[in-house]
């Protein structure tokens, strides 16, 4: 298969073949075989022989294949493309695990057999009790700009997730701090795992607005991928981001004999809280939502779910070596429906009179579709959970632990599983941790089932329709 050229396909019952071949940069000849689910929508097999071919939807047949996945050079560490093996004996640093979806990449490394090793800069913080519970290693990295812990806490590892945002927060002004926190927060962090010598695989989550640039300016209708880069960004917040990134990939080359890096790039993150777990980051929005607030934001939005399985795919896969993951919904989401799934999930702070007053949330008009995802959908080999649903986790989950208003009696959620609204004893809350009440001892918060994901089938951009259906469900 050449670019520029349509892949063969072959249809077969419900399932629709596609095989390409490329050239390798030793001039042999690759293979990378897809089966896709019905339409070609979500990927059933995916199996991939050749690590550096990328993969590239049919809609951008004009596109460079090498551009469509991140700037990929050829590594000359076999082990760094060869990805990490489950076992206890391989660790994991990890940084961020504290956070809101770092905890869940740290439950996702622990179920995969990982050894997992939290940077935490205070150990004895009550907020980390969770990673201890679930079986992390907690190591003490005071402070992520400074060289304090790192080589103790990357010693051995093979692996390093560096979830932590590389920057603060984007509360933030101070562009040139910004970008300077940036820069060199991920300097330092990958000189440190270059240094171990043990480290072969590196998954560093960037964000989506290192990605989303000033291209529909010229088109519209243009659907942000792997591909785009923001070359003019405007924020301080975006040009930190910008900057981290790019600072990432020239280090990437740097280190290239040392290990092979991978990207995520996501942005609201929702889901079901883990036992023990704060409500923090974009938690607080389904928190904020659900108590009344009226605000007006769009965004993509993923659940944590998926997120923790591309950090997982990241480390392991061979095909993600120097590549760039979207791991986020197709369809920009708008907080107007993320206020009325809230409500059809049981959330009765939501105030809709307000949201239906409110001049700026009723002129919201989400683009749908606003993003290429089918590069993580091939990676995963599945659909990811649908924005309706990551909303119902999230406020089932809120509400089980009674930190939102509620309605009485249980919750008929979207998979089959419901949550009882116990209110829980003075005795077993905490108020010291962010977000409110927290319990002290874990309760168990249902999961869905990867196999109980409803299928989004049909041509990119019929999400809309399927997250209509979840809400039926979940009304």
């Amino acid at each position: 298969w050449k670019p520029g050229t349509p892949p063969r396909q072959e249809a077969s019952g419900e399932n629709l073949g596609r095989r390409r071949r490329a050239l390798r940069g030793d001039g042999e000849e690759a293979q990378e075989e897809v089966f896709l689910g019905e339409m070609g929508m979500c990927g059933s097999k995916i199996t991939h022989s050749a690590p550096t071919l990328d993969y590239v939807v049919e809609s951008r047949k004009n596109e460079d294949p090498s551009t469509r996945g991140g700037p990929s050079s050829p590594f000359r560490n076999r082990a760094a493309i060869e990805g990490l093996n489950r076992s206890k004996e391989t660790v994991v640093l990890l940084t961020g695990a504290s956070s809101w979806s770092g905890g869940y990449v740290a439950q996702a490394l622990i179920d995969a057999g990982y050894s997992v090793r939290a940077a935490v800069s205070n150990r004895s913080s009550a907020r980390v009790d969770f990673l201890r519970d679930m079986g992390c290693v907690l190591v003490a990295v005071p402070d992520l700009l400074a060289e304090e812990g790192w080589a103790e806490a990357m010693a051995g590892c093979a692996g390093f997730a560096h979830v932590t945002s590389l920057t603060p927060s984007p509360f933030q002004t101070d562009a040139d701090e910004m970008i300077r926190e940036a820069v060199e927060g991920t300097e330092l962090a990958m000189r440190f795992a270059a240094e171990a010598g043990t480290v072969r695989r590196v998954v560093l989550n960037c964000d989506l607005s290192s990605i989303c640039g000033t291209q529909r300016e010229t088109n519209p209708d243009h659907l942000w991928s792997e591909a785009d880069r923001n070359e003019a960004p405007e924020t301080a917040f975006s040009k930190s981001k910008v900057a981290g990134e790019a600072k990432v990939w020239e280090l990437a080359e740097k280190y290239k004999d040392k290990f092979s890096v991978c990207t995520v790039h996501s942005a609201a993150v929702f889901g079901a809280l883990l036992p023990g777990q704060p409500v923090s980051a974009s938690m607080l929005i389904i928190q904020d939502i659900a108590m009344g607030k009226v605000m007006s934001r769009m965004f993509a939005i993923c659940d944590a779910g998926d997120f923790a399985a591309m950090h997982v795919a990241g480390l392991e896969r061979p095909e993600t070596a120097g590549q760039r993951y979207i791991v986020t919904s197709a369809d920009q989401i708008s907080t107007l429906e993320l206020a009325e799934w809230a409500a059809a999930a049981g959330a009765s702070g939501v105030d809709s009179a307000a949201w239906a007053g409110d001049a700026e949330a009723q002129k919201m008009a989400p683009k749908k579709p606003s993003i290429d995802n089918r590069k993580v959908l091939a990676l995963l080999g599945r659909a990811l959970i649908p924005p309706a649903t990551c909303v119902a986790r999230a406020v089932a989950s809120l509400i089980q632990h009674n930190l939102v208003p509620h309605t009485p009696g249980d919750a008929h959620l979207q998979g089959g599983w419901g949550v009882k609204r116990d209110t829980l004893p003075a005795a077993e809350q905490d108020d010291t941790l962010q977000g409110g009440l927290m319990p002290k001892k874990s309760y168990s918060v249902p999961i869905l089932q990867q196999d109980s994901v409803p299928n989004p089938v049909g041509p990119l951009g019929s999400s809309g329709s399927q997250q209509r259906r979840t809400l039926e469900l979940v009304r």
